[in-house]
């Protein structure tokens, strides 16, 4: 962390309407796919989407409709062995094989309860037949969270079609169907043509030849992993999305060229899958879908152990002979990406992230004894240990949703209540020297302000799921800590670290961190709805943005696995959409 403070420091300072819409304006939004591997600024391109998109964001907000269609974009992006040509006269062009798609399709609480609402048009208005499944439900109120929708298509390679989901109505005859009710036989292929026919045992094709993917109004608005503000629709930081872009394509070594490290850099430090698929969601493009898959696929097959039942799953890094008798190590507490692996689930429907999600969750569920009842508490020893544990049991309860688990992921946010009320600060206080005696030598009573961003972030997910009215609390507290007392002198960056006795670490030599910091700001808003959190969190956000160090995956992810939220969060502020704040610095 010095020498990053150092080299900081040196740095200078209507549906039938619509589906016309979107079938005329099809070349459109495929130049803006095209586009956005050469053009890292969102808003390059935002004149180019915006007429495909514009009629879905309006009627997008501010609430989730219950009851509409929305552009589903298919994209032939990647090459399947074709069937062995037939004989046909010489010159004619071989039509295109039918090839199976499946898409997950997010939905915001309450507005869907039955996939057999769904319904899929062509590109022409003919009705496709379809098949569809829940893959999981919000806890409060049953509706779905996500569901995998499957069809058949044929498109040549490298061509596009804007396909219209329909949802929200039911098909003529078609009685009502809870998200959580057993499955029932398969309709037939012609009412799957009116309306989707419910197959539990349908399986994804997330890296099939044709992707499909949503408008990224739609995913925002969904809130399938936390609140978001789509790229193009941030006039208020385009320093961001321009830089996170191009940091990524200019880094050096790549992104995806980082291995697995237990001691050293490696590419998934601070959830590289999350971080990856929040940039997705927030452009909701084929190429961007392609990479954030890629990564969670590679962190599955390279960081992830199981137990030999498969029931269990640790990372790597943690010794091959460990038990949940013993406590995880703090190194692999951050390398369990509950977050990430989640994402994948609830966006392509691969079973083997589901298989992830659970087994870490049970790994920790399995192991919490032994990492509070011991000779110390190590969720309190950072707050860094909890937020991850937090995030893990959290994602495994969103698709687990069982009592157990409630009051697994309960006693955790009791311990984290508790824990920041032992003290008048509003930090989780704790010994800094014990966390990591090279950053502070004396510190018996400090805070880590990031790490603490983690625990909120953890908070808010735990929130989502359970509506637990104490986070407001908690987050309010954190907000004002970090505001008042953590803050550097000149305003311009949170401390390393607070209350180190032998390094007040009042500089901003680490501003970069802000933006992973600011989230807590913006939760603080969301469940508060007191505008001075945005106005804090906005002043941190231009200073991060300016000193954005982003030169290997570790730094990346930390700039984009939460900054996505923060926007979300301030969307909701009057005026924040139309770019009536103020503006940067």
């Amino acid at each position: 962390m010095n020498a990053q403070r150092a080299q900081a420091q040196a740095r200078p300072g209507a549906r039938r309407p619509l589906a016309a819409l979107l079938v005329a304006a099809l070349l459109l939004w495929t130049s803006c796919s095209r586009l956005s591997a050469r053009a890292p600024a969102a808003r390059r391109v935002e004149p180019r989407v915006r007429a495909v998109l514009q009629a879905h964001v309006a009627a997008a907000r501010p609430a989730f409709p219950r009851e509409r269609d929305v552009p589903l974009l298919l994209v032939a992006d990647a090459a399947e062995t074709a069937p062995a040509p037939e004989k046909r006269p010489q010159g004619a062009a071989a039509p295109p094989a039918e090839v199976d798609v499946s898409a997950a399709v997010p939905f915001a609480p309450g507005a869907l309860r039955d996939v057999r609402l769904l319904r899929l048009r062509d590109d022409r208005g003919a009705a496709v037949p379809v098949r569809a499944k829940p893959l999981a439900v919000w806890p409060l109120g049953r509706s779905i969270r996500s569901a995998l929708v499957a069809f058949r298509a044929a498109l040549p390679p490298g061509a596009r079609a804007i396909y219209t989901l329909d949802y929200g109505a039911p098909p003529p005859g078609a009685p009502p169907q809870r998200a959580d009710a057993p499955a029932t036989q398969a309709a037939p292929a012609t009412q799957a043509a009116q309306g989707a026919a419910l197959d539990e045992a349908l399986q994804p094709n997330p890296d099939g030849p044709v992707a499909a993917v949503l408008p990224p109004s739609w995913y925002a608005a969904s809130l399938v992993s936390g609140p978001q503000l789509p790229a193009m629709d941030d006039r208020r930081f385009p320093g961001f999305e321009a830089g996170i872009e191009g940091a990524l394509a200019r880094m050096t070594p790549a992104y995806d060229t980082y291995g697995v490290s237990c001691s050293g850099p490696y590419r998934t430090y601070y959830d590289g899958p999350h971080a990856l698929y929040q940039r997705f969601l927030r452009n909701g493009d084929a190429a961007r879908y392609r990479r954030a898959r890629a990564e969670a696929v590679w962190y599955r097959q390279h960081e992830l152990r199981f137990s030999p039942d498969r029931r269990l799953a640790v990372h790597v890094c943690e010794r091959e002979d460990w038990t949940p008798a013993s406590p995880l190590s703090w190194q692999v507490l951050r390398r369990m990406l509950g977050q990430g692996m989640l994402d994948d689930y609830l966006l392509t429907g691969d079973p083997a992230a589901k298989e992830a999600v659970l087994a870490m969750g049970e790994a920790l569920l399995e192991n919490q004894a032994a990492l509070t009842g011991g000779r110390e508490d190590v969720l309190r020893v950072t707050e860094r240990n909890m937020a991850w544990a937090m995030m893990t049991l959290s994602s495994y309860y969103a698709l687990d949703p069982r009592p157990e688990l409630l009051s697994a992921l309960r006693g955790l946010a009791d311990r984290t209540v508790a824990w920041q009320r032992q003290s008048a600060s509003g930090a989780f206080e704790h010994d800094l020297n014990r966390a990591d005696p090279s950053e502070c030598e004396r510190g018996p009573h400090g805070g880590s302000p990031f790490m603490t961003a983690l625990l909120v972030d953890a908070l808010m997910d735990y929130h989502a799921l359970t509506g637990d009215p104490r986070v407001r609390e908690v987050v309010a507290r954190s907000a004002g800590w970090l505001a008042e007392r953590a803050i550097t002198s000149d305003g311009r960056a949170l401390r390393y670290l607070w209350g180190c006795e032998t390094d007040a670490y009042d500089d901003s030599g680490t501003a970069d961190l802000n933006l992973l910091i600011v989230p807590a700001f913006g939760a603080a808003y969301a469940l508060t709805r007191d505008p001075r959190w945005i106005e804090v969190g906005d002043a941190l956000a231009d200073v991060g943005v300016k000193e954005m160090l982003v030169k290997e995956p570790k730094h990346w992810n930390q700039a984009m696995r939460a900054f996505g939220r923060y926007l979300g969060y301030r969307a909701a502020l009057p005026g924040a959409s139309e770019g009536q704040l103020s503006a940067g610095r």
